[in-house]
């Protein structure tokens, strides 16, 4: 990565592109960007351009995790690769990893619009997708042409519909895990989103007794991969730990602190955003999760030591921010928002500066064994 070529990209994002990005719709501007992504991933001149302007590469940076070996600690987090459309661009732009999804076993056309809001005083958008997604076995059908190059990950949860019961809900979500255990696909390990809001159930299994339930039909899957579980950042500490328990009883490698904050009192929503948040639907993510899952982070390592691979996202916007989730315990960092608003050369730097203060190879065996 060429710090000269970073920091004129970063100025130029900042200063022309993202007003221009940010005059327009933003799920339309979204659309656009995976097209465009997905057009220059193909090309492997301009994969090669992508890499040498942006990424960053450096022996400290290596992970190794639950078996799987991370170039770096930088994951584009689940919520924007719906579909699996951009494996070939996003190592150019500098990810150690990224995830898929969130996919369902059925299809989900998405909510109602508008399912994304800028809330840019907060550095936040408002999210109301409700995941939306083609459903696994189209994905999967479009996944067998492409390669992955870094490890890639795919997130799963139950269907966005009513369910006539919790049996059918949970078989759901382990009918949409099989399919992807028996494909050819070779990616490298699972999410399990039980903290998805902005769904006509809400967020079903965010009590003990329910996760425990769904977590006795997850392990009977004996999946090939590690499993990630994305968890809520609204509840108490109580509650969290009790999860937390939870999942510590069950083939679960990993947690992953956070999804999207439902508080509409968090103050770092700005008040002309809250005015804007409570005109519509869905709920946010960006700036505004920071603090709250860096707690939840520092909680997971101090009441459960390496029982866990532990995730830190919600807004890393900046190599500080990054180096806070670690200091707090994180292993693997993972961004959205942050992305939107800084520029994708914003991957690098982040990766670049990393590498300053990570001089030894941090690697961390598997804890929990299928």
């Amino acid at each position: 990565m060429n710090h000269t070529v970073s920091r004129s990209s970063g100025f130029l994002y900042t200063t022309i592109l993202k007003p221009v990005f940010f005059a327009f719709d933003p799920e339309s501007v979204h659309n656009l960007m995976v097209r465009f992504g997905t057009q220059l991933g193909r090309v492997r001149l301009t994969r090669w351009l992508l890499k040498s302007l942006w990424a960053y590469e450096h022996p400290s940076l290596v992970t190794q995790l639950n078996g799987v070996t991370f170039p770096n600690p930088i994951g584009l987090s689940a919520g924007f690769d719906y579909n699996g459309e951009l494996t070939d661009v996003l190592p150019a732009l500098g990810f150690g990893f990224h995830t898929i999804g969130t996919i369902t076993l059925h299809p989900y056309a998405g909510n109602p619009r508008p399912r994304l809001v800028r809330l840019p005083r907060s550095q936040a958008l408002l999210v109301n997708k409700g995941l939306k997604n083609r459903g696994a076995r189209a994905i999967i059908a479009n996944l067998k042409k492409r390669p992955f190059t870094i490890p890639v990950g795919i997130s799963i949860a139950s269907t966005n519909q009513h369910f006539a019961n919790e049996k059918a809900q949970i078989n759901d979500i382990t009918t949409c895990f099989k399919l992807f255990e028996k494909s050819p696909l070779n990616h490298a390990y699972y999410e399990l989103n039980i903290s998805c809001p902005n769904t006509f159930g809400g967020e079903p299994f965010t009590t003990p007794s329910k996760l425990a339930r769904l977590m006795v039909q997850m392990d009977k899957l004996k999946l090939q991969r590690p499993l990630f579980v994305k968890m809520p950042i609204d509840q108490g500490r109580a509650e969290t730990l009790a999860l937390l328990k939870t999942l510590a009883r069950h083939k679960v490698q990993g947690v992953i602190f956070g999804n999207l904050t439902k508080d509409k009192a968090n103050p770092a929503v700005h008040p002309d955003d809250r005015k804007t948040w409570l005109r519509h639907k869905g709920n946010v993510s960006g700036q505004p999760t920071r603090a709250r899952s860096t707690q939840l982070i520092r909680l997971t390592r101090r009441q459960f030591g390496h029982r866990f691979t532990i995730i830190g996202t919600g807004g890393i916007f900046t190599a500080e921010d990054a180096r806070e989730k670690l200091a707090a315990g994180a292993d693997l960092l993972q961004l959205i928002t942050g992305l939107i608003y800084k520029g994708p050369q914003v991957i690098g730097a982040i990766n670049a500066e990393l590498a300053e203060h990570r001089p030894r190879r941090r690697v961390t065996v598997s804890r929990v064994k299928n």
